[in-house]
């Protein structure tokens, strides 16, 4: 165990102030945030048997403490009265943070994920890529005690929303591509307090919907209940109320000044430590780093690439009011379920996933309350009998640029430079999401007011300006997060993420911040097989958006280029007795590209088949080589069907030029010769014919449809594979010519 320093302050160590300063404790480590990393660092940094302080410029918000009031003024804004939320203008971006003990975990949505590893690239250092991080995350998943969605305890059932979204999802044939996330939400009675992990009394989930306004009933499983009640357990110091406002290294590490107590001035308060983390948020950690370089110069030396590398994790909210069906879509936590969706854009692909969410109703009678034109607006909603529990939001994370730069203001306050072009593609297929909803629900998917008016994007997960690099040319931190030329001075929070996670970043900062304070606490101490108590507890976390990220992976290598669906109605032709049988299918090509490289062309086949020789109907299955490279014949079908009774058949129908000429060429394309093969004997066979006829051929066409993300590629799609049929249907392909 380290001692607590006696140092004592030093007039040349840091620059003078006008302001009486107080002189609080001196300790081995200062931790400034509570949030994602800053608990990490000092429940480990207490647990490993160091004086550790940490400061927190929110308040201590208990359970029942949380604002409800509609008033705008009662405890919801940092900006009055020290609230619970920060709004930042950043000039080109809205970001939402949260002031409290217990930093965002405070107001977020639960959702513990982790960011597809193949999404990963060259801008991510190995020490925060999925590999290395891997176990990091079962241990913090562990710590929060994660666990996807459970039925409501007083109705036995998961949430109305989850099941619209997942109805909506199937509708959209990518349903694997969704999954229920784990949630760091305590399940169980809802009435009833017991101990989590950690000791601290918690109750069970009572499914508001409240999750992101914060959990006046405890099930919330946020920082203060787990990390942070560790390191107080011990012996770490949190101070609330203490907003940092300067840092400055001394002679035997470094000092802290904070602002506290009440008012707006407040006391200044100087701290001192050897060893100092920064996690107080992107925005507030880089903006900090900034003054000290650029205002304060006690930092004069920190990298050129402060403040880059900026990115708003692709965010994007939406609101939908669903007619259709009925139920409180309110209630359960705030988020669900997960969608992860590749799809194409400009010729590209582009990732992202969309999530649900709960919107209270508290915050549709506040916006009610501060929007104009209320009297009208309430006609209006009386007129089409608009419920708030039917609204359901939609937030989309994704891979923007991540070159946003954060720089100061005149103000010395964080701005930030960002271009919405470079997003452009990931912006446009986030937004048909909107289009998609309303033609499964019918109902009208609208963005929030910052971008849909004003094209500013709004961002609950601001990451990065803190790049790490192997040295000061490349970044302000190295690989173990210890800024550059600054002994003692670490970063440990989404600020030093290179880049966008894609997914809800919570998980990763935390995981990060487990990796690199182990690794300090092995340098600090000379042990390197130091590590945190709780690992004897850990076990594997399951992460179910790993199946989705490879599902959608294969669907997207599957379905390059689109695909295209269309039908197939043929008779059979029995001489004496007219129709005495029917074939009906459906063909499709999953992805055109693929087709055109296959010198088979195939196509899937999938339907019904009756024939005069065999009683009811026959399912049927197989492909369809349609004008193979070869040119013989010009189309085969290899079918698998099953008879009523069980018995399996193997057939092949066969079309094939028979004379010349276009008439020639139509009879050749509208006949088919079937041969079917009882599969368990094979001397057992069926022989016939089928005939397309004219009204066939029309229906068949007007059948055809495109498959695609939006209107432009299912349009492309459909051109593309007409052109290639005409071609084949007037002969124009040449014998050997692929796709």
């Amino acid at each position: 165990m380290r001692s607590r320093s006696s140092a004592k302050p030093s007039d040349n160590a840091e620059t003078e102030t006008a302001e009486t300063v107080t002189e609080g404790e001196h300790g081995d480590a200062i931790v400034v945030g509570s949030g994602f990393g800053g608990a990490v660092a000092a429940a480990r940094l207490a647990q490993a048997g160091f004086s550790v302080t940490v400061l927190e410029r929110g308040r201590r918000w208990l359970p029942g403490q949380f604002p409800r009031s509609t008033d705008l003024e009662e405890g919801w804004l940092w900006q009055a009265g020290h609230g619970l939320y920060d709004l930042r203008w950043l000039n080109s971006m809205l970001s939402l943070q949260a002031a409290g003990w217990g930093g965002g975990s405070l107001v977020y949505a639960n959702v513990f994920a982790r960011p597809a590893a193949q999404t990963q690239d060259d801008r991510w250092p190995t020490t925060l890529r999925r590999e290395a991080l891997d176990p990091y995350y079962d241990l913090a998943g562990t710590m929060l005690g994660v666990t996807p969605v459970q039925p409501d305890p007083r109705t036995g059932v998961v949430p109305t929303r989850t099941n619209v979204v997942e109805d909506i999802v199937e509708q959209t044939q990518v349903r694997p591509a969704m999954v229920r996330p784990n949630l760091a939400v305590r399940f169980g009675a809802s009435d009833t307090w017991s101990r989590n992990l950690h000791g601290v009394p918690q109750r069970g989930c009572a499914f508001l919907g409240e999750c992101v306004l914060g959990c006046n009933r405890s099930a919330k499983n946020s920082l203060d209940l787990n990390y942070l009640a560790v390191a107080e357990q011990h012996g770490a110091t949190g101070v609330t109320g203490a907003e940092v406002t300067r840092i400055a290294p001394n002679e035997t590490g470094w000092s802290v000044w904070s602002k506290e107590g009440e008012g707006s001035e407040g006391n200044l308060v100087q701290r001192r430590a050897t060893q100092l983390i920064l996690a107080a948020g992107s925005v507030a950690t880089t903006e900090l780093l900034l003054r000290s370089r650029d205002i304060d110069q006690t930092l004069p030396n920190l990298s050129a690439t402060l403040g880059r590398g900026f990115s708003g994790n692709g965010d994007q909210l939406a609101l939908a009011h669903i007619r259709r069906g009925d139920g409180d879509l309110t209630t359960g936590p705030t988020i669900t379920t997960t969608t992860v969706l590749d799809v194409w854009e400009r010729s590209k692909p582009v990732w992202f996933q969309v999530q649900d969410g709960a919107v209270p109703v508290v915050i549709s009678d506040m916006l009610d309350r501060l929007l104009p034109l209320q009297r009208l607006r309430a006609w209006w909603s009386r007129l089409r009998r608009n419920d708030p529990t039917r609204t359901l939001a939609l937030l989309s994370m994704g891979h923007d640029s991540g070159t946003g730069r954060l720089e100061l203001d005149n103000r010395g306050q964080a701005r930030l430079r960002w271009a919405n072009r470079w997003q452009a593609r990931l912006y446009r297929a986030e937004e048909r999401v909107g289009p998609l909803i309303t033609r499964v629900t019918g109902s009208r998917v609208r963005s929030v007011i910052p971008w849909s008016i004003f094209k500013k994007p709004v961002t609950v997960h601001p990451l990065g300006g803190v790049p790490a690099g192997d040295s000061s040319d490349t970044g302000v931190v190295g690989r173990d997060l210890q800024v550059h030329g600054h002994p003692g001075l670490y970063v440990m929070d989404g600020a030093v993420l290179p880049a966008s996670t894609g997914a809800n970043p919570s998980a990763t900062i935390l995981a990060g911040a487990e990796h690199a304070i182990e690794g300090l606490i092995r340098t600090l101490t000379g042990d390197s097989s130091w590590r945190a108590p709780e690992w004897d507890r850990v076990r594997p976390v399951p992460a179910p958006e790993d199946e989705a990220y490879e599902w959608i992976a294969r669907r997207r290598r599957d379905t390059a280029g689109d695909g295209i669906v269309f039908d197939e109605h043929m008779h059979e032709r029995v001489p004496g007795s007219g129709r005495a049988g029917d074939l009906q299918v459906r063909l499709e090509i999953a992805s055109l590209d693929r087709f055109h490289a296959d010198p088979e062309h195939r196509l899937a086949v999938d339907g019904t088949i009756t024939l005069a020789q065999l009683p009811g109907t026959l399912e049927m299955t197989g492909q369809l080589h349609m004008f193979p490279a070869d040119g013989k014949p010009l189309m085969r079908y290899e079918l698998r069907a099953t008879d009523p009774d069980g018995q399996i058949w193997i057939g092949e129908a066969i079309k094939s030029q028979r004379g010349r000429g276009p008439l020639a060429r139509y009879r050749s394309l509208t006949s088919a010769e079937l041969v079917l093969r009882s599969e368990s004997d094979p001397s057992v066979s069926i022989r016939t014919s089928f005939v397309l006829h004219p009204h066939n051929v029309l229906g068949n066409g007007l059948s055809l449809r495109g498959r695609g993300f939006t209107f432009p590629r299912r349009a492309q799609a459909l051109m593309t594979f007409s052109v290639f049929f005409i071609t084949g249907v007037l002969g124009l392909r040449r014998r050997g010519e692929g796709g």
